[in-house]
């Protein structure tokens, strides 16, 4: 039976719907374009993914080395489009990061506190995250920063 969701690189032509995929789960979409431009120009060291259905853009990664690291890396950004929690998009998109950073030491990621983020915080640690702390008010007043981190050597 074939995997019901594939990754690749992203390509210029999954912007719009890579875009309304960050306006419903992450941050304004209009900010993906220029995020994403150094990689679609083969430039820099982010990593990005794009995972597909049907050969249809379903969702992304973006992860960045950290500066100043032993081959640390921060996933920035995942984000499915929400018809398909819980399908294994998201589950998809985090082994192919992992994978394409088989020399990286150590991967985090950032979320919050808030309610709505309760179903990415069980995703990670159902994937062998450890949250590892907490920032009181990093994001905001009442918007505490959780740091979940994954050992990947």
């Amino acid at each position: 039976m074939p995997d019901l969701f594939q990754t690749r690189a992203p390509r210029a032509t999954d912007i719009p719907t890579l875009a309304a995929i960050a306006d419903a789960t992450l941050f304004p979409g209009s900010l993906l374009r220029d995020m994403m431009a150094p990689a679609l120009a083969g430039e820099g060291d982010d990593l990005w993914r794009v995972v597909t259905r049907d050969d249809t853009p379903v969702g992304f990664a973006f992860a960045q080395p950290e500066a100043m690291t032993d081959r640390t890396w921060n996933l920035r950004a995942i984000a499915t489009h929400p018809d398909l929690h819980g399908a294994g998009a998201g589950t998809a998109l985090i082994r192919a990061v992992e994978a394409a950073l088989h020399e990286a030491r150590l991967l985090v990621i950032d979320t919050t506190q808030l309610p709505d983020q309760e179903r990415a915080r069980r995703f990670y640690v159902a994937r062998g995250w450890r949250q590892v702390g907490t920032i009181p008010d990093f994001f905001g007043a009442g918007e505490d920063k959780v740091t979940f981190v994954k050992a990947l050597i």
